[in-house]
Parts: C-alpha cells; structure tokens; sequence
C-alpha cells in the first residue's frame, strides 16, 4: 500500500542521498583542479564530431537520445507515473503538491545525476559509447576515496534501487487493479518481483534498450493527456499563487 511505501522511503531516501551527495562533493573537492577539464569533456564529447556517431549532427542526436531517455528514467517527468503517487497525498490544493513534482526534478536529475557525471569524469578515463552501469559509479568514488567506499556506495544504490521497485510496483499494482480489478494485483506483484530477479541477470544493454522501449510507449498517451490537460493546469496555477498572494 502506499501508506507503507511512503513510510519506507521517507527514510530510505534522505538517508541514501544525503550519503551520496556528500560523498560526490568530497570527490569534486579533493580533484577541484580537474573540474575545467571534465566539462571541457562534456562539450567535446557533446557537440565534437565523431566517428563513432556519425559527425556532429549524430553526436548531438546521440547525446540528446541518451540524455532524454536517462532523464526520464531518472525523475520520471512526462511518463504520467509519478502522478500516480503524487495524487495520493494530503495537501490543501493540487498545485501544492505539483510543484513538489517540479522539486523532486531538479534534485533527482540535476543534482544527483550532474554529481554522478562529475565524479565519473574526475575519477577515471571514460571509453565513450561503452555500455557502464552502478561498477563505472563505484570506480568512480574509489579511484578518489579507496576500495573502502565501495561498501557505503553498494548501501546507497541499494537504497536507490529498493524505493525505485516498491515506486514501480504500485504504479504497475494501481493500472493492473483498474484493468483487471483487485483481484490481479497479488499474482501480478508474484510476477513483477521474478522480473526483477530475471533483469539483474540480464544483459545490462538490452535492460537499458527494454526500459528505454517502454518508457517511450508511456509517454505517447500522457503527453497528449498533458496536452489537453494544460489549460486546467494554468487555471489552478493561477488559482493557488491567487490564494498564496492574498493569504501573505
């Protein structure tokens, strides 16, 4: 149920990020010399042209599929899956909790994934169009702090990965109930929880090229919904900073 997911991660989270922030911080300090290079990097890598990708066109192309599609699968804005547990909390006014929606983009995306980025780069030598997953993140930290870091790192993407399933395994329980009714929902949680098992032992690509499938087909109906929706938003946008204003 929500109420118990919600109990879990309001603790899982702070805890596994803050671990993680102050750990990536400690990483761009001590190699603060590096940090111009590593974006130097960034824009090579980003606008450079490259064989590998087919010029400059195909860079940025590239780079714009692989950042899109790491952003959504990060913050989960325009999939309409957020909403999901979003809708369920207790506020005064929809607007109150939507902006909470905005927040929780920037922190996830900008801020624990620009860290991730920087402590990769000022960490190791990065072979660009490799496939990498949590070991190129892990080496990361290491090559600054030591092998012992490993340990902490393994507990905060553990935590990282549990909230994430028990998030997904609502929203997948919310849209089996209503097309199947309650009923489906144990058998399909049975079904979820193997999946998750088969998918830490797949091929890391082709988990990378599933998810990036499936996330692309959700976005589809919930951006023409967002679209038909917009007008309703800017009313109670308009409605709530109306209220705020003449409450201050």
């Amino acid at each position: 149920g929500i109420k118990r997911i919600g109990a879990v991660t309001e603790k899982l989270v702070p805890f596994m990020a803050g671990i993680y922030i102050l750990l990536g911080i400690g990483v761009v300090v001590i190699n603060i010399k590096t940090i111009p290079h590593v974006f130097q990097m960034i824009f090579e890598g980003a606008f450079s042209p490259s064989a590998a990708t087919g010029g400059v066109v195909g860079s940025m192309f590239l780079c714009m599929k692989k950042g899109v599609s790491r952003g959504i699968f990060s913050n989960e804005a325009g999939l309409g899956t957020g909403s999901i547990a979003h809708s369920a909390a207790d506020v005064e006014h929809p607007v109150q909790q939507g902006l909470w929606g905005i927040f929780e983009v920037f922190a996830d995306t900008i801020v624990i994934c620009t860290i991730t980025a920087l402590v990769i780069l000022c960490g190791i030598k990065v072979n660009y169009g490799e496939t990498a997953g949590a070991e190129l993140t892990i080496s990361g930290f290491t090559a600054t702090f030591g092998s012992w870091v490993s340990v902490m790192l393994a507990v905060a993407l553990c935590c990282f990965a549990f909230s994430t399933i028990l998030g997904w395994g609502l929203y997948g329980s919310r849209c089996i109930e209503y097309l199947l009714g309650k009923g489906a929902i144990k058998p399909f949680i049975i079904v979820y929880s193997l999946v998750a098992i088969i998918g830490a032992t797949m091929d890391l690509g082709l988990i990378w090229s599933i998810a990036d499938t499936f996330n692309g087909l959700m976005v589809i109906p919930n951006l023409i919904a967002v679209f038909l929706l917009s007008g309703t938003v800017i009313k109670l946008t308009k409605d709530y900073f109306g209220r705020y204003k003449s409450e201050k």
